[in-house]
């Protein structure tokens, strides 16, 4: 019977050290038990070794994972640089073109005299202008009815 009670310690200090294998208590504290054996104090040992390479593992691979995705951040924050440059060039030249806009429209306001073309050259009356219109008008009838739209389409078929 002496055998079947150092198994049973053997056997509870084996357990209580898958025990805290699984569960992560009380790891550096040894079991209240005194018997252990060095196959459980190698047991643990083996089992905490697995458990830091695993650890080790999973760090360098955390560590890859943000090396690539600061390179990743690195590529996006110059392309977004490239594309500010692009719409400030953009803008650049939309407002050139702009301001140039305005300076062909301002020079040309300035040139059209639309009053001015409208009115005679000399000082005539409201009476000599419309006379003259009425001759015009006259003179260009035979001419409207020769170059009118219907005509030149009866000609083309």
């Amino acid at each position: 019977m002496p055998d079947d009670k150092t198994d049973l310690t053997t056997l509870a200090a084996r357990l209580d050290a898958v025990e805290r294998a699984l569960t992560d208590d009380d790891r550096d504290q040894p079991s209240n038990d005194a018997s252990g054996t060095d196959t459980d104090t190698e047991a643990a040992e083996a089992l905490s070794e697995t458990t830091v390479a695993d650890l080790e593992q999973s760090i360098a691979a955390l560590d890859r994972r943000v090396s690539e995705l600061s390179a990743e951040l690195e590529a996006v924050r110059g392309l977004l640089g490239g594309v500010q440059a692009v719409n400030e060039s953009v803008e650049r030249r939309a407002d050139l073109a702009l301001a140039i806009a305005e300076q062909l429209a301002a020079a040309h306001d300035e040139d059209d005299g639309l009053v001015v073309e409208r009115l005679p050259d000399d000082a005539e009356t409201v009476g000599d202008v419309a006379d003259r219109r009425d001759d015009t008008a006259c003179d260009t009838d035979g001419d409207e009815a020769e170059d009118s739209l219907a005509a030149r389409l009866r000609e083309a078929l």
